[in-house]
């Protein structure tokens, strides 16, 4: 006689002993069972609704059969869902999208203070307005919202500057979106033209010097501004330089360098020049150069021997000057199209100008046409 057989267990006591549960925790769903004598929780990845618990209640009774057939997958990979989906769906965000080309960008480029700030608030608008849309539910539509949502909050170039950057972040993504919306939109954003503005004159240009020289609180940026009209130089150039980038008899000066927000980099253009000095600006070089100075020593400190701020001194030295002489007010960049202008009005060859200043020669020939004439020397003031 065989001995009797164990009874197997039913499909009904197994189930019964670990049965999967569909909850809800802080408003998302997940499973809870116990197997093993083990509890576990696994998330659905969907929020708790009505059509989402009916999902969830698939893939409870998917475990339920599992544990039942012997095909329980103890990992539990199997019935999570999949984490690399999850991370596609949050990189193609509006947002998410957006800081990946920013990295790249910064990345490749080596972008400089300011366009770092463009691409900043680019992404605080485009957080604010599309928060976690996916990229590629915009379309046009959208793109277009978008738009009129930014010309209520800035002027229309520096909308028109967001949305350039924001269109090519599109153009980076082509492949993994298909279409750009934003180019159509683009083109419907036109600022208005922009005056050029004007040159200081001559006797404008004498005025600050000695406004500078004189003053009891400014006094130290005199010869800082003196450079800036007297070379044509950027802000930023002016402020990177060092003595050593002077030569040793002051005929030249070697410009490769630039700071911006206390950052030092290479130039806008990424290129160097050197400038033939007037013998004004020469004479002010000599007579400021300390006794056995620094090769490495900035040749226009701050007042407190740091890198100038473009920010500090317009604020608190260059608006107060002009007001005082009750000129009209412009940037301290103007300074730069000053110099050119009265530079190509006196008769200096175009090209040579191009080059002293760093000037792509087809821009400089676009913007200061009216003034050029036939020869070559930088202005004396």
């Amino acid at each position: 006689m065989q001995p009797p057989v164990a009874a197997r267990p039913t499909l009904s006591r197994d189930l019964d002993r670990s049965l999967v549960k569909v909850e809800s925790d802080k408003g998302r769903l997940r499973l809870r069972f116990t197997y093993g004598g083990t509890r576990h929780y696994i998330a659905v990845g969907l929020p708790d609704s009505r059509v989402n618990r009916i999902v969830a209640q698939q893939k409870a009774t998917q475990i339920e059969l599992d544990i039942a057939s012997g095909n329980f997958d103890e990992t539990l990979k199997k019935y999570k869902p999949p984490k690399a989906a999850a991370r596609k769906r949050e990189a193609t965000t509006v947002t998410g999208l957006f800081e990946k080309f920013t990295a790249v960008q910064t990345k490749a480029k080596d972008l400089q203070v300011g366009s770092l700030c463009r691409y900043g608030a680019t992404q605080r608008h485009l957080d604010a307005f599309f928060s976690t849309k996916p990229a590629d539910n915009v379309d046009e539509g959208s793109a277009a919202a978008f738009a009129e949502y930014l010309r209520k909050r800035v002027v229309e170039r520096t909308a028109k500057d967001y949305l350039t950057l924001v269109k090519s972040c599109w153009n980076w993504a082509e492949q993994t979106l298909g279409q750009n919306p934003w180019a159509s939109v683009l083109e419907r954003v036109k600022p208005a033209p922009k005056q050029k503005v004007k040159p200081f004159t001559l006797a404008e240009v004498q005025a600050i010097l000695a406004a500078f020289r004189t003053d009891r609180y400014y006094q130290h940026y005199a010869d800082f501004v003196t450079f800036l009209f007297g070379t044509g130089c950027r802000f930023g150039e002016a402020v990177a330089l060092k003595w050593k980038h002077i030569a040793d008899d002051y005929s030249t000066v070697w410009i490769g360098e630039s700071v911006s927000r206390g950052v030092r980099k290479t130039t806008k253009t990424g290129k160097d020049r050197t400038i033939t000095l007037t013998p004004t600006v020469a004479e002010m070089l000599s007579a400021r150069k300390p006794t056995n100075v620094d090769p490495e020593a900035s040749v226009f400190p701050s007042p407190k021997g740091k890198l100038l701020n473009d920010h500090t001194f317009r604020r608190r030295a260059w608006t107060k000057i002009l007001t005082r002489l009750e000129i009209t007010y412009r940037k301290p960049y103007s300074t730069r199209h000053t110099a050119i202008s009265h530079t190509l009005a006196n008769g200096a060859n175009p090209l040579a100008v191009a080059e002293q200043t760093g000037h792509d020669p087809q821009i400089l020939f676009k913007h200061y046409a009216s003034v050029i004439q036939k020869s070559a020397v930088m202005v004396e003031f």
